[in-house]
């Protein structure tokens, strides 16, 4: 997102614009927009309407005193959005697990999966790093090491390579 401090008035509400286009948000024009002005005083702004109205429309966009682009909103909204971000991380965490769970040829997928997640609680607990950067392919490795019997052998499957 580029300063908007020294763009026209008009390139600035295009930008405003373009921002809330790329969040999803419907009817980007009709969005509150306010500019963050000094009043003076140390512990005071002043928060003046350049476009849209007083509405409960939000999120409300503000450029502040440098330019930069704010987006005011509820906490209800904040925490919705957060929420979603932790379960889309939780879902990119599972796919990576079970692409590299997959990749060993296991015989019980379910099996594996919860020795995985056992494995990851332990290290947990022993103070690792949050989950998300553990190793999963090393991780599912050391499990086939240790359990190879919740894995298939190419040796075991008698591949025949005579037709």
């Amino acid at each position: 997102m580029k300063n908007l401090k020294n763009l026209p008035a008009e390139q600035q509400l295009k930008e405003i614009d373009e921002v809330a286009k790329r969040l999803g948000m419907p009817k980007p024009t009709e969005r509150p927009v306010m500019q963050m002005v000094s009043s003076g005083e140390d512990n005071r702004k002043v928060l003046e309407l350049r476009r849209g109205s007083w509405s409960d429309e939000q999120p409300w966009f503000v450029i502040d005193e440098e330019g930069r682009l704010l987006v005011l909103s509820t906490a209800e909204s904040m925490s919705a959005i957060m929420n979603s971000l932790q379960h889309m991380g939780e879902e990119v965490f599972k796919a990576r697990l079970e692409r590299a769970i997959a990749k060993e040829l296991p015989i019980d997928f379910h099996d594996v999966w919860v020795v995985a997640m056992h494995e990851l609680q332990q290290r947990l607990k022993e103070g690792a790093s949050a989950a998300q950067s553990v190793d999963l392919e090393n991780l599912v490795k050391s499990i086939k090491r240790k359990h190879p019997n919740l894995f298939y052998s190419l040796k075991d499957l008698q591949l025949d390579e005579t037709p």
